[in-house]
């Protein structure tokens, strides 16, 4: 069994409604709000470090098997309406 050091520290001040809704979370999950806490920490470092090995024709892969054929230019025109109704 190997072990893995461990390091710690403390969050800054978050949001209330966040707040709420880690513990509501963690609650859910069975877990105290700490672990939750650190398994989100450690579950987006681990998507990240995947998607840093991906290529974009890889992470793309799923979208355009579920919208067939779609040019790029396309796609990145639909990225660009989606960015500027949410900004």
């Amino acid at each position: 069994m190997s072990t893995m050091s461990q390091a710690s520290f403390r969050i800054p001040p978050v949001a209330k409604q966040s707040m709420t809704r880690l513990l509501a979370e963690a609650k859910r999950a069975g877990v105290s709000p700490e672990e939750y806490a650190r398994n989100l920490v450690e579950d987006a470092l681990a998507l990240q470090r995947e998607a840093e090995d991906l290529t974009f024709e890889q992470i793309m892969r799923p979208v355009r098997r579920a919208t067939g054929k779609v040019s790029d230019a396309e796609i990145v025109r639909i990225v660009h309406k989606a960015r500027v109704i949410t900004d």
